[in-house]
């Protein structure tokens, strides 16, 4: 390497290294000057590192605590809420410390948190919802887990059964995203156990189901209108009126096979689409699926309008007859 370039290259370095040193001394020197009263000039600071954008998401989350302190020491409210929102974004569970602000600096902060943690909490279930899409289960976990931690927040307004219901969905999902890292080995079908006739009205001829229809992930085409779920607001979920499961004379599984699938209910609350999120066997998978086609729901509803729904079903073999629990989502 040539003697300037290798100059080039030590100057890039130094200037790496001393760009988080020189940050770090700018937002030391903000909190100074907030300790002394000195809002303006405390703000001025921090908004030069917001600009500059820190990496570190402690480092962003830092410089948004102090400006929106900062906005509500100076009563600018409304830029004070969209630094509150920045923070839910970057930690929503963060309230400030009886040491690091005034009592009236707190509650302020904890009344325009209260606005923003719904919309925290759709965002972050969406990222768990995703996650688990992406079958990334590891993450799914974690961000299911926080997605309890915010239900359990003395400050989110929200309704308690709709709480409740929420709370059912993460852990059901956790307990999905567990059991699908673990894999336990599906159960085996019983032996020399004759196929249950066709239900009424499916059109089959006793010879066994047809496959499971693939429902595209995230469960909705193209073109599809949207589908909506508990974590959806101002939507009433669908109610149901016929949800038989599968049973036959002789046949009792091990006691705790368990198979939970996920259906969409349509606008006319029939069953769209049926896909299974826990197995276990393909005997028992696809009866479930078989019995979902005869399910009827009263459709969900918004604004007035019938619409497509996800729901999450558990139906456990090995008692009789076999229980269905949900709907869990």
């Amino acid at each position: 390497m040539s003697r300037p370039a290798l100059f080039v290259l030590l100057l890039l370095l130094m200037l790496a290294v001393a760009a988080p040193a020189g940050a770090q001394q700018d937002f030391a020197a903000a909190k100074d000057l907030y300790t002394a009263a000195k809002y303006e000039d405390a703000l001025a600071v921090l908004d030069r590192l917001k600009e500059a954008k820190p990496a570190p998401p402690d480092a962003a989350l830092g410089v948004e605590q102090y400006r929106a302190m900062c906005l509500l020491a100076l009563n600018r409210r409304a830029e004070a809420e969209q630094a509150i929102e920045a923070i839910a974004d970057l930690d929503p569970f963060y309230q400030p410390a009886e040491d690091d602000a005034a009592p009236w600096v707190r509650a302020a902060f904890r009344e325009t948190r209260r606005k923003v943690l719904p919309a925290a909490l759709q965002r972050l279930y969406g990222h768990a919802k995703d996650a688990y899409n992406k079958k990334d289960m590891a993450e799914a976990v974690v961000a299911f887990g926080r997605v309890i931690k915010i239900l359990d927040d003395p400050d989110l307004a929200l309704d308690k059964a709709a709480v409740g219901d929420m709370k059912m969905v993460a852990q059901g999902f956790i307990d999905l995203a567990l059991a699908a890292t673990t894999k336990a080995p599906p159960v085996p079908p019983p032996p020399s156990s004759p196929p249950p006739p066709s239900a009424p009205g499916t059109g089959g001829s006793g010879a066994g189901p047809a496959p499971a229809a693939k429902a595209p992930e995230g469960g909705r085409a193209p073109d599809a209108p949207p589908v909506y779920d508990v974590s959806s607001q101002d939507v009433t979920p669908p109610l149901p009126i016929r949800r038989d499961v599968p049973q036959w004379a002789g046949l009792r599984a091990p006691a705790g096979t368990t198979v939970i699938v996920e259906i969409i209910v349509s606008e006319t609350g029939t069953i769209e689409s049926a896909v299974v999120r826990q197995s276990a066997g393909k005997f028992y998978d696809e009866r479930v699926v078989e019995a979902t086609r005869n399910w009827l729901y009263r459709p969900a509803v918004k604004a007035g309008q019938p619409v497509r729904y996800r729901l999450l079903a558990k139906i456990v073999f090995g008692t009789q007859p076999p229980e269905l629990r949900g709907p869990m989502l």
